[in-house]
């Protein structure tokens, strides 16, 4: 297992302890350890989990362009500030901060959504799933994936950034 990509898939509804707290699904997690994430806040009423491998191709670039551009370290401060590091403890279990679950309109339960590549959290009025005759759509833009050149970390920078 240690070689193999991790991938999130399905959805699940959690109820948060009195802690903040939230279980990852045993599907989301590793063999010999959970995940370490990284916390972002999303563009639509909703929070982002990447896996830290993911995070670390941003860091290798941002440290290359840091030193000589201002924009960039203005970039990097506002980013700095609302991302959080995210590290399981023994149970699989999460720690969320209330702030930015009340900014996403969660109080108690949380919609936790496998998204490929990360974790969408939600409040279960904001999950709208798709019925699966209704999925050509998402096809059309896996397709433009698939064709386009941006690798993942460019997809994740226009994500971050507002220019994508």
């Amino acid at each position: 297992m240690e070689n193999e990509e991790l991938f999130f898939c399905g959805d699940f509804s959690h109820a948060l302890d009195t802690q903040f707290r939230v279980t990852l699904p045993s599907a989301w997690r590793c063999g010999e350890g959970d995940p370490h994430l990284v916390l972002f806040p999303g563009r639509d009423n909703d929070l982002l989990l990447f896996p830290y491998s993911m995070f670390r191709e941003f860091l290798i670039r941002a440290r290359s362009s840091a030193l000589a551009n201002p924009a960039t370290q203005a970039a990097l401060a506002q980013i700095g500030r609302v991302v959080r590091d995210i590290r399981p403890d023994k149970q699989g279990r999460i720690k969320l901060e209330k702030e930015m679950l009340a900014a996403i309109g969660v109080e108690k339960e949380l919609m936790m959504v496998g998204a490929i590549t990360h974790i969408k959290l939600c409040a279960p009025d904001n999950w709208n799933p798709v019925e699966l005759g209704d999925a050509g759509v998402f096809l059309d833009e896996v397709q433009k994936l698939n064709s386009n050149d941006a690798d993942g970390l460019s997809i994740l920078m226009s994500k971050l950034t507002g220019k994508g």
